[in-house]
């Protein structure tokens, strides 16, 4: 029996989440003290008034500008509180969830958006903003269709998928789901763009 898809099956929303942050930290440079201060950051962006009321220090106050001791001591304090959310000692609160996936590096914040929403049907597709952002999304594209190549090789090697094929189905589902949401980014930007491209019809009456 593969365990680790049962595992992986029976996570909560909480646990999904300090899963790709923990595995953004083992496999990046970013130490947990990156995360934290990214936190932090986006805490302030999208909530700061809850930011505030709960006590998130805001590093790029002035406040902390010409006192190196302060910064230091409120660092290493958001940093605990950070600990020990990752460690799993204290629960995910929900009003840091939206921030929570925002402060992951990209390829883990979409994996994480992903995972989150396969859970209940949806595909976790993001707003396309620029075209630094398409061109990213396609390579994204061109390596998840590589994924699933590679994968349903394995899966199509006799031409049919069925129970022989359950060790491999797990990823082979992620990696359809990846391209799925690749693919709406795109299309979307290109409906976006032939939208905004075309002249608006004159009336003839």
């Amino acid at each position: 029996m593969d365990t680790s898809s049962f595992r992986h099956s029976i996570q909560t929303r909480d646990q999904v989440l300090v899963a790709h942050a923990q595995n953004q930290i083992a496999r990046t440079s970013l130490s947990q003290d990156d995360f934290a201060h990214a936190l932090s950051r986006e805490l302030h962006r999208s909530c700061p008034d809850k930011a505030k009321a709960k006590e998130v220090p805001d590093f790029s106050s002035t406040k902390f500008a010409g006192d190196v001791t302060e910064f230091v001591k409120a660092t290493g304090r958001w940093l605990k509180r950070v600990q020990r959310w990752l460690s799993g000692d204290q629960d995910l609160p929900s009003w840091l969830e939206e921030a929570w996936v925002s402060a992951l590096e990209p390829e883990f914040r979409d994996h994480c958006v992903n995972e989150l929403a396969s859970r209940h049907g949806l595909i976790g597709a993001r707003q396309m903003e620029s075209q630094q952002c398409a061109n990213k999304s396609f390579g994204a594209l061109v390596r998840a269709l590589g994924d699933v190549i590679d994968t349903g090789s394995e899966v199509f090697d006799d031409q049919v998928m069925c129970e022989e094929d359950l060790p491999h189905l797990p990823a082979f589902a992620k990696q359809c789901r990846q391209v799925e949401a690749r693919a709406g980014e795109l299309g979307r930007r290109a409906e976006e763009l032939l939208a905004n491209a075309r002249p608006a019809l004159k009336s003839i009456a």
